[in-house]
């Protein structure tokens, strides 16, 4: 019997699907367009395709499930989550309104038509609630179980569907959220809760508030979406038990417990393609990279030093800032289908927009009339007109050659095909821009990394993308149209649990230690139990959080599983002292460190994907060539005659000269003059930005 394990990953325009049987090692990969209406139905068709094209892969002999999603960040983006309500400590009303001072950066903070953007919850559906909790954890006043019954009341009348609770210091106490909680279940049947003391236990009072708020804005929409997933994975005949749902944080977790932490699957997608990237920079010898992964909708940039990914507790999406522990990615409105328009100052503009999958680029012909930077590569002569996703999507040159002279070249004096290349330059400029900043936020030398490039459009852009920002060296994997959906089998399960304890590191004593740490044990068993997996089958990683006084920041330093000892207070402190010095190159050892939060990691481990290798080649491309095609590049006054390769015609040790176009069924790479690509392991393409 068959042993597959599949990985399917939702996207803004395509959606994309990898099968890997692994006993054979055999590799399958597909892609379907996105159902913007309803995406759970792209999923459902993705699996259709891949076993219709594929009859080996059946149903009942998939072993293993794996999803990642944009329906949480969609919902952020396009403020298409529910009405949501807010119930907060008296004279506390405030705290989400203004935002923890949010101002423009970067790119806005030169946009004069900047706004501040709004909150997911307004001051209609926020109700003080009297009752306070100390620091300490004691009860300073009684929950005023009527004023909770009122406010939700209220709430119930004014539409909302969620409710957010967020009290002082529930982290130390939470019985009166819980209790709150048992209220709002008796007024209100059916309403979405979220609990600060669940969703987000640690200091910090507007960073928790608006995480809740989130995870009670996105809730029903991802419930909703999970319901109808699972409806249709039941009715496919898959009933394997082990179906997943990629974390913003790396990891995996449970398909139906991905409903109580909507806030955790905000960087679904994305954090996929980092950690398939992390994986393949290894192995193919470049451990310091650059992921570059654009798609239909966005780009995603995250920088690995040494394969490792860097982790951001302090994260925004969509202006919304989230304290959930995720992968450190900078996103930014960039992909194929970015509209191009001439903005209010009359200049050349490209994005955040996106004409999406329906009705997408104009040169998809499903009635969309704006121009966008699909329909710029194409008329660029970068894009085979029906070779697009194998065929299964023909693009018309003509609509997109219109619909530039109508928006762009007309409007600006432009001739069509100097309005394409300002297009792919605008877009090319955002994404160096981030690029850059992504390097020198982390004081990084960008000569020392290679970018990864995926995603549908990444390889049609990236070589264009290192050449300006100075990066020598480009990485295409094997499949870049799949690669999100290949890392989704490349991972593990994984959950974040933490408590916050504010005290010093001295005056803590090592009991309230080992009693913390049981309960984030006890939780994280609970749950590794509820997704199948046996007590021995976790691997539990002890953490806690420091900081010097007066600092408002901390650091993560690993700690002994308990029994925690006294004894072992010394060990932990000359360890965040060292990890201060090596991240600041400052360290204070004449201060008292204190403890922030606790935190503890469960990883249990999955099956993974393995790339297969490709034959060795000759050192001939020409089986491999499949003609020219006239395309124009920045480099030559007119179009030129450019060599077109299939990808799955190359063999290890080619070597492809450019200017040239690789194509291949979820990508297109193209390669600018003075560039040279080598076929290595597993076929990945290493473009040598200057050869």
């Amino acid at each position: 019997m068959s042993n597959w394990i599949i990985g399917i990953d939702t996207g803004g325009t395509f959606t994309d699907v990898a099968a890997l049987e692994v006993t054979s090692q055999t590799l399958h990969v597909t892609k379907v367009p996105s159902t913007p209406d309803d995406p759970s139905r792209a999923v459902l068709n993705g699996l259709t395709t891949l076993m219709d094209e594929f009859p080996a892969v059946t149903a009942g002999e998939i072993q293993f499930f794996a999803h990642g999603t944009t329906v949480a960040t969609n919902a952020l983006l396009e403020h298409k989550g529910v009405t949501a309500g807010l119930l907060i400590n008296r004279g506390f009303r405030a705290v989400y309104e203004l935002r923890g001072g949010l101002r423009p950066v970067g790119a806005d903070a030169i946009d004069t038509f900047w706004r501040k953007p709004g909150p997911l919850v307004h001051q209609r559906h926020i109700e003080e609630i009297d009752g306070r909790i100390a620091f300490d954890g004691t009860e300073l006043r009684e929950l005023d179980e009527a004023g909770v019954r009122a406010a939700v009341r209220r709430l119930k009348e004014n539409g909302v569907a969620a409710i957010a609770v967020v009290y002082l210091f529930s982290f130390m106490n939470d019985a009166h959220e819980a209790r709150t909680a048992q209220i709002i279940r008796e007024e209100f049947p059916g309403c979405r809760i979220s609990l600060s003391s669940v969703i987000l236990p640690v200091i910090r009072e507007y960073q928790r508030t608006s995480t809740t708020v989130v995870d009670a804005y996105v809730g029903p929409v991802i419930e909703n979406y999970l319901r109808r997933l699972s409806t249709g994975l039941k009715e496919l005949h898959l009933t394997t038990q082990q179906r997943f749902i990629m974390q913003s944080n790396g990891g995996l977790m449970r398909v139906d417990m991905a409903a109580n932490y909507p806030n955790q699957t905000l960087l679904s997608g994305p954090a996929a393609g980092v950690v398939f990237s992390a994986q393949l920079g290894g192995a193919v010898g470049e451990p310091n990279v650059v992921t570059f992964d654009m798609g239909g909708t966005s780009t995603d940039i995250a920088v690995l030093v040494g394969g490792e990914y860097q982790e951001n507790r302090d994260g925004s999406i969509s202006h919304q800032d989230v304290g959930t522990p995720m992968i450190h990615i900078n996103t930014l409105g960039a992909g194929g289908g970015t509209i191009a328009r001439i903005g209010p100052d009359g200049l050349l503009k490209a994005g955040p927009q996106s004409a999406g999958a329906a009705p997408g680029p104009a040169c998809y012909g499903r009635g969309g009339e704006l121009p966008t930077v699909t329909d710029a590569n194409l008329v660029l002569g970068y894009l085979e007109p029906h070779a697009l996703v194998g065929g299964k999507v023909k693009l018309d040159a003509n609509l997109s050659r219109e619909a530039i002279r109508r928006h762009i070249a007309e409007p600006l004096g432009l001739s069509v095909e100097e309005a394409a290349l300002g297009i792919i330059a605008i877009v090319n400029v955002n994404t160096e821009v981030d690029t850059r900043l992504a390097f020198a936020e982390r004081g990084l030398d960008h000569r020392t990394f290679a970018l990864v490039a995926f995603g549908g459009a990444g390889p049609v852009h990236a070589a264009r993308v290192a050449r300006n920002v100075g990066i020598p060296r480009v990485i295409v994997p094997p499949h870049p149209g799949i690669s999100c959906a290949m890392g989704l089998l490349q991972t593990d399960v994984k959950h974040f649990y933490l408590r916050s304890h504010p005290a010093s590191l001295p005056s803590l004593r090592a009991t309230t230690i080992n009693q913390l740490f049981g309960e984030l044990r006890e939780r994280a068993l609970d749950e590794a139990h509820a997704e199948g997996f046996a007590p021995d089958d976790v691997e539990l990683q002890y953490q806690m959080d420091l900081r010097y006084p007066y600092q408002g920041y901390e650091l993560t330093i690993p700690c002994k599983a308990p029994p925690f000892l006294d004894s072992d207070k010394e060990a932990v402190r000359r360890a965040f002292d060292d990890a201060h010095l090596r991240v600041y190159a400052i360290s204070a050892p004449q201060e008292t460190p204190e403890v922030v939060n606790l935190r503890l990691v469960s990883v249990s481990a999955v099956p993974h994907l393995t790339l297969p290798d490709v034959p060795e080649g000759d050192g001939s491309t020409v089986a491999a060539r499949v003609g020219t095609r006239r395309a124009r590049f920045e480099e030559f006054d007119d179009y030129i005659d450019t060599p077109v390769y299939l990808r799955e015609r190359l063999r290890r040790g080619d070597t492809v000269e450019g200017p040239a176009i690789i194509e291949q069924l979820d990508s297109t790479t193209v390669l600018l003059p003075r560039q040279k690509a080598e076929v290595v392991r597993f076929g990945t393409l290493i473009i040598t930005v200057e050869a």
